[in-house]
């Protein structure tokens, strides 16, 4: 496994594990504030929350983590992956707050999953090739 390939990983993880640590948070938040309109008090009602605080501290590192790996991938190899936040937050949302997970969309993450481990099946095949090349230079 390549450095940078090695770096990439642990990065990706962090950042799956901030993505949904955000949306678990905002759901907290949303549960918090209740029924609010859209005002004064429901920005106080916020501005009151841990959970609010809290999505907006890991919405921040989605940010920073997702600037450190584009500086080492591609966006094209990279993007696709971030669509594993469409397993782990509805695992979490379940794991949390009790919600449902039907069928079809437990099948939908399925093939998701299925999606994300093609593709990265076809990145890792061009990988040595590329890898090769650069010894090369």
């Amino acid at each position: 496994m390549s450095a940078a390939r090695s770096a990439f990983l642990p990065l990706l993880a962090l950042y799956l594990a901030a993505d949904t640590a955000t949306q678990l948070a905002f759901k907290a938040a949303a549960t918090a504030i209740g029924d609010l309109p859209l005002g004064p008090a429901f920005l106080l009602a916020a501005a009151g929350s841990a959970s609010a605080w809290l999505a907006a501290a890991a919405y921040l590192a989605t940010y920073a983590l997702w600037i450190l790996i584009l500086q080492r991938s591609d966006l094209a190899q990279a993007f696709p992956l971030t669509a594993l936040s469409y397993v782990t937050v509805p695992m979490g949302a379940w794991l949390i707050f009790g919600e449902r997970i039907g069928l079809v969309p437990m099948l939908g993450i399925a093939l998701i999953f299925c999606g994300v481990w093609l593709i990265g099946q076809e990145e890792s095949e061009h990988q040595p090739a590329a890898a090769a090349e650069g010894a090369k230079l």
